[in-house]
C-alpha cells in the first residue's frame, strides 16, 4: 500500500503528537521492524522495534509530565517526512538523570521519518541537547552571550 506524501505526513503528525503529548506510543503506526536511530545523552543508538522510542518518550515525559509538542514545520516528499518541533514542559522529574530543576524547559529538534506501507519504518532525530543543558544550568552560556531576557547589544 503506497500512500501519498500528505498521508504519510498525517500519520507522522498523529504518531508524534500522541506520543509526546500523551505518552502513548501508537504501535499500529510503526512497522514491526521499525528502526529508531537516536542520539540521547551523547550515545548513538539504532534499535529495531519500539522500545528505544518508548524509552526516550518515557524519560522526557517522566521528567516533564506537562510536556507539549508543537510541530513548527512540516516537509514531506514521497516516503520521507521531516518535522521541526518544539517541546515545552516543566522539569519536575529530572531530565536525563539530573535532579529536578523546577524550570520551564524548551527543547527543540528535527525528526526525519521514512515511511513504508503507511507506517513509520525508520526515525532519526536531532535534538538541541546543548540548549537543554544550558537551560538547566549544567553548561554555562558562551562567554559574552547575553543573559536570558537581556536585550541584544544595540537593541532599543
Amino acid at each position: 500500500m503506497s500512500l501519498t506524501a500528505e498521508q504519510n505526513n498525517a500519520i507522522c503528525v498523529e504518531f508524534f503528537e500522541t506520543a509526546w503529548n500523551t505518552g502513548i506510543v501508537r504501535e499500529d503506526l510503526l512497522a514491526s521492524d521499525a528502526i529508531d536511530h537516536s542520539q540521547v545523552g551523547g550515545k548513538t543508538v539504532s534499535e529495531p522495534g519500539s522500545a528505544s522510542f518508548k524509552g526516550i518518550v518515557g524519560m522526557f515525559r517522566g521528567a516533564m509530565p506537562d510536556a507539549k509538542l508543537s510541530i513548527e514545520d512540516q516537509i514531506y516528499v514521497a516516503d520521507k517526512v521531516v518535522h521541526r518541533w518544539r517541546l515545552n514542559g516543566t522539569d519536575t522529574g529530572g531530565v536525563m538523570g539530573m535532579p529536578p530543576s523546577g524550570k520551564s524547559i524548551t527543547l527543540t529538534g528535527t525528526t526525519t521519518a521514512r515511511m513504508k506501507d503507511g507506517k513509520i519504518a525508520e526515525r532519526w532525530a536531532n535534538v538541541d541537547e546543548l540548549g537543554l543543558l544550558q537551560q538547566l544550568g549544567v553548561v554555562p552560556p558562551p562567554p559574552g552571550a547575553a543573559s536570558p531576557g537581556a536585550a541584544a547589544p544595540g537593541a532599543h
